[in-house]
């Protein structure tokens, strides 16, 4: 099968960094599998395309209006026909929906987040299959998007890796380093973040050389977050020192994650960090609720954040061991709930599911070879 894997951009972001897995199976089940993007934005996604040994094309060296890269994808469609065109992100499930209507070729969109936009919601009878990234998200297909249950599957995006970096214990006398990776975007709520910590330190004066925060990431939400950093007095407790693609790195250098999302899909993030032997302080939101357990493999921020953080902080000072326990258990956790051969085998499914709507003819999937 020829496949077309259409993505809105090539920036810094979960899905974006899931391409390569997503690729590299597709391929590894048989599939001829090309990646586009509608525009580039900061890029941040086609290293890991390039460590991978994958190319790419570029639709629009900027952002463009709907018809001018639609056009463009066109002429991509005319030069090298696909068999399915295979969405993810809402620019580019919209370019290939379109594009679908237009040549009749079948479109399935990948949805990444519990949430939705009106075009997405109007157009996504328009997907003959979409895949959600999680549990949470394909519920969220299901009862929100109002999609047929047979029509709806999972994949989700994340698989451990047993020999990742581990990070290393805290012995409750060095300065406790928390981080997080992520789009310096308004829907991480970093700026709730800083506000959390700023709580805890107005209360706690005496730990301010003793917690320190780093955000791993860059975006549009940047100079907003470097100013209130400055209004907050938080210079020498946070650091925001851009895009690096040595997250593992990273990770290892930390005693515990931090993610204040508003809402969620998978967040690879959260799962790299579970994997790199980290306890998790998150807000309840998509596949985080399942996966950061209060107790058992981190902490929840529920109702006020401020006062939430301030809580947990004031506990791990207290209980320094938890920190490397709660790390262990949330290692093990995705080592067993996400193996590359669950990875692989939700892959199958899917692709079981294309040709099965091919053999009945439910679809124009039909068309497609055998």
């Amino acid at each position: 099968m020829k496949i077309h894997y259409l993505v809105t951009s090539l920036e810094t972001g979960g899905a974006e960094f899931a391409i390569p897995n997503i690729v590299k199976t597709l391929q590894s089940l048989g599939h001829e599998v090309s990646v586009i993007a509608c525009e580039p934005r900061d890029m941040g996604a086609a290293i890991r395309l390039s460590e991978a040994g994958l190319s790419y094309t570029l639709l629009s060296r900027r952002r463009r209006l709907l018809p001018v890269i639609l056009a463009s994808y066109l002429k991509q469609v005319s030069k090298n026909r696909p068999d399915v065109i295979w969405t993810s992100l809402s620019w580019g499930n919209k370019v290939g929906q379109w594009a679908g209507r237009l040549t009749g070729i079948p479109v399935i969109s990948f949805k990444h987040s519990a949430s939705v936009r009106r075009y997405t919601y109007r157009m996504r009878n328009l997907s003959k299959l979409w895949v959600g990234d999680s549990q949470t998200v394909v519920q969220f297909l299901r009862e929100k998007m109002h999609i047929p249950a047979d029509q709806v599957m999972a994949w989700p995006l994340f698989q451990s890796d047993p020999a990742a970096l581990q990070a290393q214990k805290w012995d409750g006398r060095a300065v406790l380093q928390l981080g997080s990776v992520g789009r310096l975007h308004e829907v991480k709520n970093y700026a709730g973040m800083l506000d959390a910590v700023s709580f805890f330190l107005l209360s706690h004066p005496e730990m301010k050389s003793r917690i320190h925060l780093t955000i791993l990431g860059d975006g549009p939400e940047r100079a907003a977050l470097e100013k209130k950093i400055r209004q907050l007095n938080l210079e020498n407790v946070v650091t925001l020192p851009g895009f690096s693609a040595n997250v593992g790195q990273f990770l290892s250098g930390l005693h515990a994650y931090i993610q204040t999302s508003r809402y969620e899909g998978m967040c690879l993030a959260v799962h790299e960090a579970m994997n790199a032997g980290l306890p998790v302080i998150s807000t309840p939101v998509g596949e985080i609720r399942d996966a950061v357990q209060e107790g058992r493999t981190g902490y929840v921020l529920d109702g006020d954040m401020t006062q939430a953080f301030n809580r947990i902080m004031e506990h791990i000072f207290v209980h320094p061991d938890e920190l490397s326990l709660y790390g262990q258990q949330a290692h093990s956790y995705v080592l067993q709930k996400f193996s590359h051969e669950q990875y692989q085998l939700a892959a199958t499914k899917i692709i079981g599911k294309l040709y099965s709507m091919l053999n009945t003819g439910a679809s124009p999937l039909s068309k497609l070879p055998v």
